[in-house]
């Protein structure tokens, strides 16, 4: 991490990117259900992949950083959910 980028706990854009596919998979969990809740991986995904592409251009390596590990937390998120749906 260079001197001229701020810690990631103080930089909203990371906790947008972070939090993102998790917040949509929560808010599909509590009003429809979480068996229904494996399709915000396709909400999440997508949303994630254009703050990933908007970071990169802007060049903050950081902030698409964390929207990936965003992305992958929605996975396995909506990996349970698809679980407890199929499984």
């Amino acid at each position: 991490m260079g001197a001229d980028e701020p810690l990631w706990l103080y930089d909203p854009l990371c906790w947008i990117g972070l939090t993102q596919g998790s917040l949509i998979w929560l808010v599909m969990t509590v009003h429809i259900s979480i068996e229904i809740a494996w399709i915000s991986l396709a909400c999440g995904g997508l949303i994630g992949f254009f703050i990933w592409l908007t970071a990169l251009g802007y060049q903050q390596i950081q902030v698409a950083k964390f929207t990936l590990y965003g992305i992958a937390m929605n996975a396995l998120l909506a990996l349970f959910s698809g679980w407890l749906a199929f499984g």
